[in-house]
């Protein structure tokens, strides 16, 4: 899986994707026609299983018109050449998974579920999206240690006729099929993402050492996107919210952007802040280092679609109010989201990582070792050991499988789960003793190792699904009974207590046993089992007689 991991994070790194996100598009290991990773973004948002877009009850009206859809499929194989053989295997899955007159149902015979489900997220915001007339692009990567500038003609011909076969499939969209050898993952590798960006500008007040601009709306956009016109996703990384689409603020954005003859777009724009370490002034020009874009991010997003086909055009003599901030506090860095994004109406979901709480989880763990991914990507792009790097997404479905028992949480709402302040206050409490977080976020690193290491022998489908219930187990073994919340974790984390590799194994192979009892007795599959209570429940009782005297 490792291979896996690191030809899909490289492939998606313009989109700025943390490990966990990475590592749960792997759908090779089995009946996974030649397939090791998908994923699925719809204005340049992951999908996942609670994603708004597929949801039953979402309306197709409720999404901008002509917004992007993009399906990446990888196959990462450690073999010296390219395979003509991989390419076929590749057409024909693409063939079937791609075909809407083909009910998804209909190819459990041939595809392991995870791949399916992948999928299915294409699938489902396609046909619901239709009548919005998405930009659709399919992206094909094949990567392995070979030479990819120097195949043979055969393999050239299969890359040919398997566009040819998406391009079918996928009527209108943008087919790409690309080949990634070892020269050009490492070029991939070696990329670092530019913090450091220069930005002309009209006009500009300074007090001390920070500035109001007023900023030509082409120079704003030139300063958002790289070399190959691509939104430099990491410049929001800390932005306190993603890009919300067709909603009515948006709207007002967009009608303002494209009415040439209306009033100054600065006059009716609050316009963007700007987090920087340093910013230097010569010749109407800034230089700005160590960038962070705190608030903006929809009035960003939506420059950035107005001007990316014409910016001479759209942007000629319209200006952008861009505030630049000097700090290298992070706790003054938070004040400022927090503040500059009360200004208009975000949630306190939203507002997630500028919580005190957040900050002291962050801190505690760096005083361990460990990196509390308060700010995504931060520590990645620091360099930090990727195994020792905690995301909130992360550590929020650590603390609600091991300090709540809800594994089935966890599993099912991987994005919207910490939006409910019910939810999120249940996890994320100062009342909450943060060794706990420090152990949650050891032992569910201990178990996502564990699960996809060879002595585990789970399959694709045990790998994504069991992982949140394994931690429940060991946190119910080690405590001696169930959990309902997480400061019972206490003992547990002041103690630092473990099981041996062989008591983790055992525990596993229990598991494995208990769900496939289940799966039998509800004429159910894991995929959809471990997202319900009522398997949790099922898995806890097995547990509990267990323990009992006499179990065994």
């Amino acid at each position: 899986m490792a291979f896996e991991v690191f030809a899909s994070e490289l492939t998606l790194r313009p989109y700025g994707l943390g490990l966990d996100e990475v590592s749960s598009g792997v759908v090779g290991g089995g009946q996974d026609g030649a397939v090791d990773s998908v994923y699925v973004f719809f204005d340049d948002t992951l999908l996942d299983e609670d994603s708004e877009v597929l949801q039953p009850k979402s309306r197709a009206s409720a999404f901008a018109q002509e917004r992007s859809l993009e399906l990446w499929v990888i196959q990462a194989k450690r073999t010296p050449a390219f395979s003509e053989s991989a390419l076929d295997k590749l057409e024909n899955t693409l063939r079937r998974v791609l075909d809407l007159r083909t009910p998804i149902k209909d190819l459990e015979v041939l595809y392991n579920p995870s791949l399916l489900a992948r999928f299915g997220f294409f699938r489902d915001a396609w046909e619901k999206l239709l009548v919005r007339k998405p930009r659709l692009s399919v992206n094909v990567v094949y990567a392995t240690p070979g030479d990819a500038r120097d195949v043979t003609p055969q393999v050239e011909g299969k890359i040919l006729a398997l566009r040819q076969v998406v391009a079918a499939q996928v009527p209108n969209a943008r087919v790409n099929v690309e080949l990634l050898g070892d020269a050009e993952l490492l070029a991939r590798y070696n990329e670092r993402p530019s913090y450091t960006l220069e930005m002309r500008y009209q006009e500009a007040a300074t007090s001390g050492d920070s500035h109001v601009a007023l900023v030509a709306l082409s120079d704003y956009f030139n300063l958002i996107v790289d070399e190959n016109g691509r939104l430099r996703r990491h410049l929001f990384e800390y932005n306190v919210r993603d890009y919300e689409g067709n909603v009515s603020v948006n709207l007002d954005i967009r009608k303002s952007l494209n009415n040439a003859n209306g009033p100054e777009f600065w006059w009716l724009n609050n316009g963007v802040t700007i987090l920087c370490s340093e910013a230097t002034s010569a010749g109407k020009k800034f230089s700005l280092s160590d960038i962070q874009i705190v608030n903006g991010l929809q009035t960003s997003h939506e420059i950035f679609e107005a001007l990316r086909d014409d910016p001479g055009t759209v942007g000629a003599g319209r200006m952008l109010l861009v505030r630049i901030i000097v700090t290298d506090d992070a706790e003054v860095r938070d004040q400022v989201i927090r503040a500059t994004n009360r200004q208009t109406s975000v949630k306190d979901s939203s507002l997630r990582a500028t919580d005190e709480v957040q900050r002291n989880i962050e801190n505690y763990l760096l005083t361990r070792g460990w990196y509390y991914d308060r700010r995504k990507n931060f520590y990645k792009n620091e360099g930090k050991d990727s195994s020792r790097i905690v995301s909130i997404p992360m550590l929020g479905a650590a603390m609600t499988a091991m300090g709540l028992f809800r594994p089935d949480m966890a599993r099912g709402k991987p994005s919207s789960l910490l939006k409910a302040n019910e939810d999120y206050k249940k996890v994320f409490d100062n009342s909450i003793d943060l060794p706990i977080y420090y152990w949650a976020a050891k032992m569910q690193r201990r178990v996502d190792a564990f699960i996809v290491s060879e002595q585990a022998g789970a399959s694709i489908q045990e790998k994504s699904n069991l992982k949140f219930h394994l931690s429940m187990l060991v946190a119910e073994r080690l405590h001696g009974g169930p959990i309902r919340n997480p400061q019972q974790l206490r003992r547990v984390a002041n103690e630092d207590a473990q099981l041996s590799d062989e008591e983790l194994q055992e525990l596993f192979e229990k598991l494995k046993s208990w769900a496939s009892q289940y799966l039998v007795d509800e004429d159910a599959i894991l995929e959809r089992a471990a997202k319900t209570q009522r398997f949790t429940e099922y898995l806890l009782e097995h547990a509990r007689e267990e323990r009992a005297p006499g179990g065994s």
